[in-house]
């Protein structure tokens, strides 16, 4: 019996050993997708928004980076993007601050990108507070062809007569003068002539030299030599370059005024101005002042500016 029960003990031992474990599935299924913690972590979601757009739209609302007194190149960033941001720069100004310095500048960049979905947006912002932001919106709305938009124009162009509120009449010439109406260009040279010598109307005449430099803005020529004199670093800015698109006689004055400024967004464009007009590749205001005195070049600047002030009505066109 004890030799029976080893040998029973000695078989189930050996069966034991030899059995082998059920086999263990060394691949997942076909359909579950192989997962790479590499390539996770650096990845990025399809769905969010370029580095690059990033990037500027932080920049854009950076008041360093982005001002009226040296430039905001995270503008042209956005607008190259398209009309993929609209819907981001829209939330950026629900949620602006009323003072920030980019609440403004936001509508202008949705403007320009003339997407049509943005009209609802640019019409609610007819009635803002700020000028420049309801100046920006009618521009937007110009550039898409809004119907509505055009109703208004008659009442816009005559809502408030104060330099404050100039960008919006502007706008509305403008937009007038687009549409065809034969009396919008007289209507915004002689707002502009208007405003030349106000100090407070720097919002207006800088915009208004804006949509004077634009192919389908208004003819500015008879009153650029009066904003020159203006006092305010961005008002004499903008219009040196305006004065530099297509040169006149009756510029040089202006423009050698200009040279004596010690920034140079200012002397150079009035420089580069004064050689196409005179032939001449002079250097610095002393050699342009001596030029303008041998010249008479005031001569033609004087009497463009004394008719623009003949021809400007004393009543609200």
């Amino acid at each position: 019996m004890t030799r029976f029960l080893l040998f029973l003990l000695t078989f189930l031992l050996l069966t034991a050993c030899n059995e082998r474990p059920a086999a263990v599935a060394t691949t997942l299924p076909a359909t579950a997708p192989i997962r790479d913690p590499h390539r996770e972590a650096l990845g990025r979601d399809p769905d969010a928004m370029p580095e690059p757009v990033r990037d500027a739209l932080k920049q854009f609302r950076d008041r360093f980076a982005c001002n009226s007194i040296s430039g905001c190149p995270s503008e042209q960033v956005l607008l190259k993007f398209g009309w993929q941001v609209r819907p981001t720069l829209q939330q950026i100004f629900e949620k602006a601050p009323e003072q920030a310095s980019y609440r403004a500048r936001t509508v202008r960049v949705i403007a320009e990108l003339q997407d049509p979905q943005a009209r609802t947006f640019l019409r609610d912002r007819l009635q803002d507070t700020d000028p420049e932001t309801r100046a920006y919106a009618i521009f937007g709305l110009g550039l898409i062809d809004d119907e509505e938009i055009r109703h208004l124009l008659p009442t816009i162009a005559r809502d408030d007569t104060s330099a404050w509120m100039a960008p919006v009449r502007l706008s509305a010439f403008w937009l007038s003068l687009r549409l065809g109406d034969p009396k919008a260009q007289k209507a915004f040279v002689n707002q502009m002539a208007r405003l030349a010598d106000q100090q407070m109307a720097v919002q207006g005449l800088v915009w208004g030299l804006t949509l004077c430099m634009r192919d389908d803005g208004p003819r500015c020529q008879a009153v650029l030599p009066a904003i020159a004199r203006h006092p305010n670093f961005l008002v004499r800015r903008q219009v040196a370059k305006a004065m530099a698109v297509a040169p006149l006689p009756s510029y040089a004055e202006g423009l050698v005024a200009l040279t004596t400024e010690s920034a140079r967004s200012i002397a150079d464009p009035a420089e580069q101005a004064l050689r196409v007009l005179s032939g001449q590749n002079l250097h610095g205001s002393v050699e342009w002042r001596q030029w303008c005195e041998a010249t008479r070049c005031g001569r033609d600047a004087a009497l463009a500016i004394r008719a623009l002030q003949l021809d400007v009505s004393p009543t609200m066109p």
